[in-house]
């Protein structure tokens, strides 16, 4: 499961993953935040419940906190975010309405690169980026099934929040 922003976040990060791609040269993959997961299957009554459950929850907004890496593949350079209460209860949220327990190690991140790269070459790159944002707003929920090879990857169902009014 994933969390996506809004549109004009989706471009904002779009554009950074882009200034990274252009010296990583990494695989290619959508922008997103690594929810919950993986699920060995998700049945119809969960999907409902996600339906349901974005639709009667409001977007949420993510606070930045800084560029990152780690010697992983797929954690290899991204943004890493600050995990609020909010946040949290989402995430909770979707490994109950799929009746799983959540895992205990999470490190949510925004990844902007997979692959294998130089420690020095992602702390020179970190140097060239811009600066990161406050914060981003999380507008949708999707469930996506992944595969070994990045490009197979595919979201089967994407649930938007309910929309706030301003008055």
């Amino acid at each position: 499961m994933w969390c996506e922003f809004s549109s004009i976040d989706t471009e904002y990060l779009i554009e950074i993953q882009n200034k990274v791609q252009s010296k990583l040269r990494g695989p290619e993959f959508k922008i997103h935040l690594t929810l919950a997961g993986p699920f060995d299957q998700i049945d119809q009554s969960s999907i409902d419940g996600i339906r349901i459950y974005c639709s009667q929850n409001s977007p949420i907004e993510l606070k930045l906190f800084k560029y990152d890496y780690q010697e992983k593949f797929f954690q290899s350079f991204f943004v890493a975010v600050s995990q609020s209460q909010e946040f949290n209860d989402l995430r909770n949220a979707m490994f109950k309405i799929n009746h799983q327990e959540p895992t205990q190690q999470f490190l949510p991140h925004i990844s902007l690169a997979y692959g294998d790269y130089e420690k020095t070459v992602k702390e020179n790159l970190i140097t060239s980026l811009p600066c990161l944002k406050n914060s981003l707003t999380i507008d949708k929920v999707s469930i996506v099934e992944i595969d070994g090879n990045i490009t197979l990857w595919k979201t089967l169902e994407c649930f938007s929040f309910r929309r706030v009014l301003l008055v």
